[in-house]
């Protein structure tokens, strides 16, 4: 079943339609932050309607308003107080895995998983942890996880570590819940949905229970939360060390970056949109899902996690005087206004060049043109403050 639309009606009730039953609409009141069925103006065209059709309606009108945790939480509590006492110890309690890149955090990741564990607890789930090793190891536990339907997928890691786990998530049939607690040098995905840069402060945000759905973007095979990048620079940064990451912080990048701008190499570059074609001879293309790239939460200010779109940058080739007058719009929000930049939006585009260009996607090295991007619109449920 699905939630077809929504509005609110009086004194904030929520009238709503689902596909299932779509003559018919059911009105919901808020109690105690979860949404309850308050009245049912059933229709004679649908089937008839079973307690587990009101059940899930529920639970899919408290998933989109942002109140599912708080919606399964007193559902079980009550369900708990109304068995026998042999029959408690029987009830499954919903599973979490905690994905952990221990060398993050300056080495300190270690040290939050038990006050995740903790908080988690609090929320009535029981928690796997798995430690990441070597590449790869954090797409193959969210794959895990997906697997075996754990409800809630908990990320403690920096940007890379978070790009592993959607790449495990994504697409899936069942995908949990993802929670972050970020421990990098940049956590842009973090920044552009407000979470606390400060792990004690995420992990307390991850009790609110609170979910927003938000997009990711494809690439070829491949999925990413921030940024699909293409040209010298675009390569450079994805070769900034662990270490000059954690001495530097997001002015590494900028520094890597512009040692490229001494020797600056331009490129051909074909672009096709659904509505549009771009042909440029170009320093720099940037995609970007969310307003935060690099630590410069002002590339892109109009970005939203969920509008559905890539807000795509063309940086021509221009003379050097002009690139500092393009860094300085960057810094001040205007970039698209910027006349040796070229600012457009879409849902799926194709990328191409005759030189062998490599994608930096979400700040480390993808794959070579050709490239075909894409949105997936609010494909993922993230915990927020």
């Amino acid at each position: 079943m699905k939630l077809t639309k929504w509005t609110y009606s009086r004194r904030y009730n929520i009238k709503a339609v689902y596909d299932k039953f779509p003559n018919s609409n059911v009105i919901f009141r808020i109690i105690n932050q979860f949404y309850f069925i308050y009245i049912v103006n059933w229709s004679e065209k649908d089937p008839v309607v079973t307690r587990e059709d009101l059940e899930e309606m529920e639970l899919l009108l408290n998933r989109e308003m942002g109140t599912s945790l708080f919606y399964r939480q007193r559902k079980s509590r009550a369900e708990l107080g109304n068995m026998e006492e042999s029959e408690r110890g029987k009830l499954q309690l919903r599973k979490s895995m905690i994905v952990v890149n221990p060398a993050s955090g300056k080495e300190e990741a270690e040290v939050y998983v038990e006050k995740v564990q903790q908080q988690l607890r609090k929320m009535e789930y029981e928690t796997d942890v798995r430690f990441t090793e070597k590449g790869g190891d954090a797409t193959a536990f969210a794959e895990e996880a997906c697997a075996n339907k754990y409800d809630l997928v908990i990320s403690i890691g920096g940007d890379g570590t978070l790009n592993e786990t959607i790449n495990g998530l994504a697409e899936k049939g069942h995908r949990p819940v993802l929670g972050i607690v970020p421990l990098g040098t940049v956590n842009d995905f973090a920044r552009a949905l407000n979470i606390p840069l400060e792990a004690e402060e995420a992990i307390t945000a991850i009790g609110t229970g609170k979910l927003k759905k938000v997009d990711i973007g494809k690439i070829n095979y491949r999925y990413f939360l921030n940024i699909a990048a293409l040209g010298d620079i675009a390569e450079s940064t994805a070769d900034v060390s662990s270490g000059q990451k954690t001495a530097l912080g997001s002015l590494a990048y900028f520094l890597e970056g512009a040692k490229t701008l001494v020797n600056k190499k331009s490129f051909d570059l074909r672009i096709r949109t659904n509505d549009n074609q771009y042909e440029e001879e170009a320093l720099l293309f940037l995609a970007a899902l969310t307003n935060s790239v690099g630590g410069f939460e002002k590339m892109a200010p109009e970005a939203e996690v969920n509008d559905g779109k890539l807000h795509c940058f063309i940086i021509k080739d221009t003379a050097f005087p002009r690139l500092v007058r393009i860094a300085a719009n960057l810094l001040k929000g205007e970039l698209k206004a910027d006349p040796d930049v070229l600012y457009f939006r879409a849902n799926q585009l194709t990328v191409s060049s005759s030189q062998p260009l490599k994608a930096n996607v979400d700040g480390d090295a993808g794959e070579k043109v050709p490239l075909t991007l894409q949105v997936l619109k609010e494909h993922i449920d993230v915990m927020v403050p």
